[in-house]
């Protein structure tokens, strides 16, 4: 049955154009993008099934904070344990099915009550009251009979500074998951990072990208879509060095393409003239005190975070997928530690910041306008460039992997 319902979407005549060598082949259907009973396919069948970024753990800054979000409809809640550990949980409680916490609290609290029925849960889950459930002023637990009371905790794992879940329980390890990453970086210092603050102190992290696109039109324009760069960017149309080829047509860039992760690798001296970062004050992220990281990467790890690692900093989008035509953005740049707190160096991370809010919403108009172009009828599937798109055929085989290898479970 879950073969024919992929077959609804994506016909074997399209699937085998997917699966056709670059040169003849074709990208997902329309439906794919648009189709809100695809979305609901993608959700059983990508979403629970994979690890997802889903926050920045400085969201949550100490014990007894809490953060209810959606991911693709489902309502979660981060919880800061009093044991400084985060934990995620299905936003419902089992009695009232009701969100256990409605919108964020203004005030940390020492516990969780509920805004139905009063039910208070510990900051690990555990329900610990339940007022007037059986009559009584203070209720008996045992009234429930031995029915679990508790808030459904999701497996999760934090790195980078970023809260990562597994909605089913049932992905792969994440240390299996996370590897591509941790690879890719291993040339930088990831283990004493933190979000750049802003005038307070407070983590500068921008949730203004609330963009009328599906999540893969996201995708596809983030990292794996390199030559759209000095069409769509201000900042790359006034390099010398985009587009990435040189005088005799050779690309100036690598694919980097490791599993769940694909990216554009680069050496940074060789695009000095396009980020200008030379004059930046803050300490560099290389392994060897001495040297900065040689290479610096635009990528994406399936399915939905994105990063730019620069000597500098790096720059982390999390996409959180709303719908078939809406994908919301968590994007914060992290930096050395002592760099990131540093009052002096307010303006510089003020300015990184404006320079990728800027960038943001010129790639916002670009895939706003892709997601309305994909609903017209003219052309069903479009094409690939086979010198450039390597990697957008790469992740439409990804993706229709994943959908149809959950056909087989």
């Amino acid at each position: 049955m879950m073969r024919e319902s992929l077959d609804t979407f994506i016909s074997p005549v399209q699937r085998a154009s997917i699966r056709a060598s670059i040169a003849e082949a074709r990208t997902l259907p329309r439906q794919a993008f648009t189709s809100e009973a695809f979305f609901a396919l993608e959700q059983e069948r990508i979403f629970n099934t994979q690890w997802l970024a889903l926050c920045f753990a400085q969201q949550l800054p100490q014990p007894g904070c809490l953060l209810p979000l959606e991911f693709a409809g489902i309502p979660l809640l981060v919880v800061h344990g009093d044991d400084g550990k985060l934990r995620v949980f299905h936003n419902i409680v089992p009695y009232d099915g009701c969100l256990a916490v409605i919108g964020t609290p203004a005030d940390v609290p020492s516990d969780i009550t509920t805004p139905y029925h009063g039910w208070r849960y510990d900051l690990r889950g555990k329900l610990i009251a339940i007022p007037f459930w059986d009559g009584n002023a203070q209720g008996d637990l045992a009234a429930l009979r031995g029915r679990c009371g508790d808030l459904v905790e999701i497996p999760s794992q934090t790195e980078l500074g970023i809260l990562f879940i597994n909605l089913n329980g049932k992905a792969d390890p994440f240390d299996v998951a996370i590897q591509p990453l941790r690879h890719i970086l291993s040339d930088y210092r990831t283990d004493d990072l933190a979000i750049g603050q802003d005038e307070d102190g407070q983590p500068l992290i921008d949730t203004s990208e609330n963009l009328a696109t599906n999540w893969k039109t996201h995708y596809e324009n983030w990292a794996i879509n390199v030559l759209h760069e000095g069409f769509t960017h201000e900042i790359y149309a006034e390099s010398p060095q985009i587009p990435r080829v040189n005088t005799t047509g050779e690309k100036t860039y690598v694919e980097h393409m490791d599993g769940s992760l694909m990216a554009l690798s680069y050496r940074e001296r060789d695009f000095a003239e396009t980020y200008e970062l030379d004059e930046v004050p803050f300490t560099h992220l290389g392994i060897d005190p001495e040297h900065l990281p040689e290479h610096a990467y635009i990528g994406s790890l399936f399915p939905n975070l994105h990063f730019a690692a620069f000597p500098y900093f790096i720059h982390f989008i999390i996409a959180l997928p709303v719908s078939a035509g809406q994908t919301l953005t968590l994007r914060a740049q992290l930096y050395d530690a002592a760099s990131a707190a540093n009052p002096d160096y307010l303006e510089e991370r003020l300015g990184i910041l404006a320079d990728f809010q800027q960038a943001g919403q010129e790639d916002g108009r670009i895939t706003e306008a892709v997601q309305k172009a994909r609903r017209s009828p003219a052309f069903e599937q479009q094409f690939y460039a086979p010198f450039w798109d390597r990697m957008h055929y790469n992740f439409s085989n990804q993706v229709l992997d994943v959908l149809e290898n959950t056909d087989k479970e």
